[in-house]
């Protein structure tokens, strides 16, 4: 009895999170501590890097978050409007794609309750499994459709458009986003 071979994947290595690697990966990081500071849950002042406006500590050199040198990019005492506007947007836009595939979910499955009860046969036919089906259903299409396939795409979409508005602030950091 010898050892087994270790199993080897076959298919193509799994990069990204959705399938979409951005170019700037600290945005990534940054995403949810600038939902907190759109939520107002931290404090709007503080000291923040000059390049990628993550919040630094008193004592800090070197950026945590884009590693660049504080002492060559300066930094902020708060978060420019233009710059947590860009993140809104990567979450408005995230949460439309998954809002309107649970919502498309649960329409899957008002329709198939509406089909059972007016046309299903026998047992499908009786109100009682049509509720049933509506409430599961319902249930595990609004996951399927909203925070399966919807957060997928809408992550990558969101996320292309966020990178978008950010290259455009790296271009020009006063222009209107």
């Amino acid at each position: 009895m010898g050892a087994e071979a270790p199993a080897t994947h076959e298919g193509p290595a799994i990069v990204g999170t959705a399938g979409y690697v951005s170019p700037y990966p600290y945005l990534d990081v940054l995403q949810p501590k600038m939902e907190e500071r759109l939520a107002r849950r931290v404090p709007a002042t503080g000291r923040f890097c000059g390049f990628c406006f993550g919040r630094q500590r008193p004592d800090t050199a070197v950026c945590g978050f884009c590693k660049s040198d504080l002492a060559e990019v300066g930094t902020e005492n708060e978060i420019p409007q233009q710059v947590l506007r860009l993140y809104k947007v990567k979450q408005n836009t995230e949460a439309r794609w998954v809002h309107t595939g649970a919502m498309f979910g649960l329409t899957l499955a008002m329709g198939l309750f509406v089909y059972l009860v007016i046309w299903g046969p026998g047992f499908l036919g009786h109100p009682g499994f049509a509720f049933a089906a509506l409430i599961g259903g319902g249930y595990l299409l609004a996951q399927f459709f909203g925070a399966f396939l919807g957060a997928q795409v809408g992550y990558r979409k969101a996320a292309r458009k966020r990178d978008a508005l950010w290259a455009r602030w790296l271009e020009s950091p006063n222009a209107e986003l």
